[in-house]
């Protein structure tokens, strides 16, 4: 599986006219910066007409960037006339499995459109007609940084802000290991006018937030042979508290940085699936856990679903699969 160069696929992208685009699903904000700042890209400089969807609503911390209106919510990319348009792009979408918010399962890729797909996870497939795939890459806006450079793209404080989003977020702003050359690329964003200071504001949270937090907490386990967390939130909860399911993704991250833990996880209640996530701050490789349960991600971050289990024997399959792998540090 072999990269294509982005040239070639800056030239494939030149010679469309209609282009479709979604955030994956459960967005968060390296799915909206770097869809959206592509899309910037298209409008502007290649005169494009771009269809970007998401089925899945944001979480509320990212609702108030300006161009969250240039996203059709409530429109997922298995309802998108592939006969309207010249190419798919996907980005960010590390598997097949996490490109439809609305079908909950592998998304059937359509056959008679030409399909770029460019992304940073490790587990990608290279699904698509062309592929780009830089598994150092922190973020998808962080390639993007290096794409647009090479294909001389001027950058403006509009593309700049979009992209330093999912530079930052993607990072927890910088927290993960080998941050170093995120920060290099919010440098340069930063200079070329990207709006830190706007980008801050998606560390504020509402109360409800803080409350689901709160749960995840209190329902945590330590596995102490392992230095392993888990923790769940059930579907009663989500509904009375009124998160939407890409605010729910975000409660792993409380978790990841809790001294007594090697790695944690969590196992959500959605609507037909339990979503699994792991994350560790501790060098062990969680992908293989998540791998072994038919996920994937990074080597720190990854995740995976069930159909609608119980919680209990959720958790029973977690634990088999970590006794099984085995724990593999980096």
């Amino acid at each position: 599986m072999n990269n294509n160069g982005f040239h070639e696929i800056f030239n494939k992208l030149k010679g469309c006219k209609n282009i479709a685009m979604t955030l994956h699903a459960m967005p968060d904000g390296d799915s909206l910066g770097s869809c959206t700042a592509m899309k910037y890209f298209l409008e502007r400089d290649l005169k494009c007409n771009v269809e970007l969807v998401s089925y899945d609503k944001l979480p509320e911390n990212l609702i108030d960037f300006s161009f969250v209106n240039e996203v059709k919510f409530g429109k997922d990319i298995s309802e998108v006339k592939t006969e309207d348009f010249d190419a798919i792009l996907f980005l960010d979408c590390g598997s097949v499995s996490n490109i439809s918010g609305k079908l909950k399962k592998e998304f059937n890729l359509p056959k008679n459109i030409f399909i770029i797909n460019m992304d940073h996870h490790a587990t990608n497939v290279f699904y698509g007609n062309m592929n780009y795939v830089d598994t150092k890459a922190l973020s998808a806006c962080s390639f993007l940084v290096n794409f647009f450079k090479e294909i001389k793209v001027k950058f403006d404080a509009e593309l700049a802000t979009r992209l330093l989003l999912g530079v930052c977020t993607d990072t927890m702003f910088f927290t993960i290991d080998n941050s170093i050359q995120a920060l290099k690329d919010a440098d340069f964003l930063i200079s070329n006018g990207g709006d830190y200071a706007k980008v801050l504001d998606v560390l504020s949270v509402p109360l409800r937030m803080e409350k689901f937090y709160a749960i995840l907490i209190n329902n945590l386990k330590m596995h102490k042979d392992i230095k392993f967390g888990i923790s769940f939130v059930n579907r009663k909860d989500i509904d009375e508290l009124k998160l939407s399911d890409a605010e729910t993704r975000l409660g792993i991250n409380k978790l990841q940085y809790i001294r007594d833990f090697d790695f944690v996880c969590t196992l959500t209640e959605l609507k037909d699936i339990i979503k699994g996530s792991f994350r560790s701050n501790r060098k062990i490789d969680v992908s293989l856990f998540a791998k072994e349960l038919g996920g994937g991600g990074h080597k720190l971050a990854a995740a995976f679903t069930f159909p609608k289990i119980s919680i209990e024997k959720a958790q029973e399959k977690v634990l088999e699969a970590i006794n099984k792998v085995g724990i593999h540090k980096i």
